[in-house]
C-alpha cells in the first residue's frame, strides 16, 4: 500500500486523485517528490531521461502534482526547472532504506538500465558478489519449493555433492547465504552461495522435516538488547548513532541469524568486555543470556556460553 503524507491537504482527496491514475504515472509523480525532496529541483527532461516519456506525459504528472500538493513546487521560466518551496511537504512517505540504496547505486532495478544518482555516493566494495546464475538457480529452487543438488566446496571438508532443501536468501552484511537443509549433515544449515559452484533442480519436493516450519533456529525469534560499551568514552555520541532510547537499542531478530548481526554491527559480546581493550568495539551486548541454545552464537564477538 502507498504511503502518503500530505500535511494541510485532505489525505481522501490525494488518495482519490492517485487511485484514478496508473501505476506507471503514480511512480513519476513518487520520482518528482524524491527529486524536489533530495535535490530541491527537478525538470521536464528528468521524468524524461528516467521513464522515456514523451513532453506530453510529463505536462500532464507535473500539472497533478501541482494539483494536489501546489505549494510544494514552482516552475522558473528562464531556467525551466521546477524548484522545491519552502512549504514543502513530501506527498509519499518514503522508505528511506531504499532511498539510501537509490543515493549509493544509482536509478534502475538490474535489468531496465541504470542510471547514476546526481550526487556522487561512495561504499566499500562488496567482496562476495555471488554468479548469477547460481543465485537464480537458488531462487528457482526457493520458489518451486524443490530440492537441490548443489556441488560445494566448504572450508573444512572440501569439495562435496549435496542435496539441499532451501527455504530462504540471507544477506549478513558481507556475503549471501540460502538457509537450508542438508542431508548430508542432517540439519539446517547456511550454504554460502559463493562456494556453490553448480545447481540442478531436483523434480522432488522437501519432506515435512526439512521444510520452513521445521527450522527451529529460523523459527525461534530472540532480543538482543546493545548498549554502548562500558569501555568506551562519551556514550552519548554512540546513543546517538544507533537511536538508543534509554541508553539501549533492543533488536528482535531470528536465532538463526544473531550471530551475523553481532559480528556485522562489531558488538563485544564479551562478560568483561574484554575486546575493546584490542579492537574499539563502539557497542556491547547487555544480555548474552539471550544467546543460550542459539546455534549461529558461535559468531559473536567474544561470546562464551557459560558452563552449568
Amino acid at each position: 500500500m502507498t504511503s502518503y503524507n500530505t500535511a494541510g491537504v485532505s489525505h481522501m482527496d490525494v488518495e482519490t486523485k492517485l487511485n484514478a491514475v496508473g501505476s506507471a504515472q503514480r511512480e513519476r509523480l513518487a520520482f518528482i517528490d524524491f527529486a524536489l525532496y533530495f535535490l530541491g529541483e527537478v525538470t521536464r527532461k528528468d521524468l524524461i531521461d528516467r521513464f522515456a516519456v514523451g513532453h506530453a506525459a510529463t505536462t500532464r504528472d507535473f500539472a497533478l502534482y501541482k494539483e494536489i500538493l501546489p505549494d510544494n513546487l514552482k516552475l522558473d521560466m528562464r531556467s525551466k526547472k521546477y524548484y522545491k518551496q519552502p512549504g514543502f511537504e513530501p506527498m509519499f512517505n518514503l522508505d528511506l532504506k531504499k532511498t539510501l540504496a537509490t543515493i549509493s547505486l544509482g536509478y534502475g532495478d538490474g535489468f531496465s538500465g541504470h542510471q547514476d544518482f546526481p550526487i556522487q555516493c561512495e561504499s566499500p566494495t562488496s567482496l562476495t558478489v555471488p554468479r548469477t546464475p547460481i543465485m537464480a538457480a537458488l531462487c528457482e529452487g526457493i520458489y518451486r519449493n524443490k530440492l537441490l543438488q548443489i556441488e560445494y566446496i566448504s572450508t573444512s571438508s572440501g569439495k562435496s555433492t549435496r542435496v539441499i532443501a532451501p527455504h530462504s536468501l540471507v544477506d549478513s552484511g558481507n556475503r549471501w547465504h540460502v538457509r537450508s537443509f542438508d542431508r548430508k549433515n542432517e540439519q539446517f544449515m547456511d550454504v554460502v552461495c559463493n562456494r556453490v559452484t553448480s545447481v540442478t533442480i531436483l523434480d522432488e519436493e522437501p519432506t515435512a522435516d526439512e521444510r520452513v516450519e521445521a527450522d527451529r533456529q529460523w523459527q525461534k525469534y530472540i532480543e538482543v538488547e546493545l548498549i554502548p560499551h562500558p569501555h568506551q568514552g562519551n556514550p552519548e555520541a554512540i546513543e546517538l548513532d544507533y537511536e538508543m532510547e534509554d541508553g539501549k537499542l533492543v533488536i528482535e531478530v531470528r536465532a538463526a541469524l544473531a550471530g551475523y548481526l553481532l559480528r556485522k554491527w562489531e558488538v563485544d559480546c564479551s562478560e568483561d568486555g574484554r575486546l575493546h581493550e584490542y579492537v574499539g568495539y563502539q557497542l556491547a551486548l547487555a544480555n548474552p543470556q539471550a544467546l543460550y541454545q542459539v546455534n549461529s552464537a558461535t559468531l559473536a564477538p567474544g561470546y562464551q556460553p557459560s558452563i552449568d
